[in-house]
């Protein structure tokens, strides 16, 4: 795949993009922590900001994202997020800093995050041969990986030495080069000669009237939803999600305030969970090819859930390197399964859906499964408030486990295989 200019810019523009905002990941929570003293509620209200804008704006921006050129989408949401990051250290210059400032830069970051991966997701598609998905796949949630052993490692690292203000600047700096490099690349065709942007078009013109619609919004939630093999995918993900959400809100807080993680430990933490994504990521495909659907999937939520219970479990272990290194394993466990999972969800989303209504399709799940987080997250940090972070940490490991009743028996899912399906046209 490296050897497709195409696809090298793109990858290229993807992972550079990500670095950045795997460092945000540890700056943020660390900024609101250390400069603003937050509280464990305003950790998990600030947590659930992103997948709010998920709830609020999903469908409409799912619209967006099928309406207009795909790549002028991805450059305009890199753009927009630059700008809103770079807010940040602004503010903290001339002494506006606030929490509800923070919540509200990354709802509006959440929300062109969802932008762009709705429209990238289409590019692909449009731009790449189906067949191709899963080795794609791989090398888009590799780059994912690799950022997050080297972003919140190296956010850690400028936190500890600069300050998380101008540590944000990293950001920034990434979206920067990632639209240089998007604004470079040319325009793309599929293998066939089949032109992307006349493809776009007619896929354009196609669908005008239906996506002026409010029913236009819904038609992605609707398709996804009447398909027997996406709708399991989907509700296990929203259920696995929210308490996702509710352990991650109360993660950095309870790592720093009950064990006393410094920000460069915290951002170790995270890297050693990116290792584990960067080694999942080279063998994602082939465990696909090899493994049945379901059982794979099932495996894939099993594990993270281990991941979990090791996090408030280091709580019993008698030394500071012993309980971070309990920490580190869990997280490593964690991504080297949500790898698979991502890889997995992403390619069954391809091959079942058809081309012109990806862009809807996709921001149809992330609504769903990323729409139940913000409650999650304040859920995690009002149960964290009241109760003990602990408490939140192991309710959280609980509901993770019981994510695959939506699947394990899941007729449609055992009788599906994507390395047998045929993929579904753009007609």
């Amino acid at each position: 795949m490296l050897k497709d200019s195409s696809f090298r810019n793109l990858w290229t523009a993807q992972t550079v993009s990500l670095f950045g905002t795997q460092a945000s990941v540890v700056i943020i929570p660390l900024l609101a922590l250390g400069t603003l003293d937050a509280s464990a509620f305003e950790m998990g209200l600030l947590g659930s900001a992103e997948s709010l804008a998920v709830l609020l704006l999903g469908l409409w921006v799912g619209m967006t994202a099928d309406r207009y050129p795909r790549r002028s989408v991805m450059v305009t949401a890199n753009i927009l997020r630059l700008l809103l990051i770079g807010m940040i250290p602004v503010a903290y210059a001339l002494d506006m800093l606030s929490i509800p400032l923070l919540f509200t830069t990354v709802f509006l970051v959440g929300a062109l995050t969802l932008l762009y991966d709705s429209a990238l997701s289409s590019h692909m598609v449009l731009t790449f041969d189906r067949r191709q998905l899963p080795k794609i796949n791989s090398y888009m949630e590799g780059s994912t990986a690799v950022s997050e052993v080297a972003g919140p490692g190296l956010g850690g690292l400028l936190v500890q030495a600069l300050g998380a203000p101008l540590a944000l600047v990293a950001d920034v700096c990434s979206y920067v080069a990632s639209t240089v490099l998007l604004l470079g690349s040319g325009g793309s065709t599929k293998k066939g000669g089949e032109n992307t942007a006349h493809e776009d078009a007619a896929d354009e013109d196609e669908n005008a009237e239906e996506k002026e619609s409010v029913k236009g919004a819904l038609t992605g939630f609707t398709w996804a939803f009447s398909h027997p093999v996406l709708r399991p995918v989907i509700v296990s993900a929203a259920h696995f999600n929210f308490f996702t959400a509710m352990f991650f809100a109360v993660y950095t807080f309870y790592v720093v305030k009950e064990l006393g993680f410094s920000p460069l430990l915290v951002g170790l933490a995270s890297a050693a969970g990116g290792l584990g994504g960067v080694l999942s990521a080279t063998a994602a495909s082939s465990f696909m090819s090899r493994v049945r659907t379901r059982l794979l999937y099932v495996l894939s939520l099993v594990v993270p859930t281990v991941g979990a219970f090791l996090v408030p479990g280091s709580e019993l272990l008698d030394s500071s390197l012993l309980r971070f290194l309990a920490v580190a394993a869990g997280m490593f466990l964690w991504s080297f399964a949500i790898v698979v999972n991502l890889v997995m969800s992403e390619t069954i989303k391809q091959m079942v859906t058809p081309t012109h209504m990806i862009g809807q399709v996709t921001s149809a799940m992330r609504f769903t499964t990323l729409g139940f987080e913000p409650v999650g997250a304040i859920v995690g940090g009002t149960v964290s408030q009241f109760l003990s972070p602990t408490t939140a940490l192991v309710i959280a490991s609980c509901g993770l486990a019981t994510s695959i009743a939506w699947v394990v028996f899941n007729r449609h899912l055992g009788m599906y295989d994507v390395n047998e399906a045929e993929p579904v046209s753009a007609a």
